[in-house]
């Protein structure tokens, strides 16, 4: 599957796959990303997700979920 992000298809797979990662998350819910250490807490009422930055930062990820429609606030 496509995920380069700089491609229509890619960054469609890559908004699908996250959409759906944030669908399995409480209000409130956490998810740590593996690749990068983050933590992304995922506020769904007013679709906030404050990404509190791991051991390597990974800028595809704020840029996925502003592309969902999201805010990002970065810690």
């Amino acid at each position: 599957m496509n995920y380069d992000l700089d491609t229509t298809q890619g960054m469609n797979n890559a908004i699908k796959w996250t959409q759906m990662m944030f669908d399995t998350l409480n209000d409130g819910g956490v998810w740590c990303v593996p690749r990068s250490g983050s933590i992304v807490r995922v506020n769904k009422k007013d679709k906030t997700a404050t990404i509190t930055v791991g051991f390597a930062p990974d800028p595809s990820l704020k840029r996925v979920i502003k592309a969902m429609g999201w805010t990002v606030v970065e810690k």
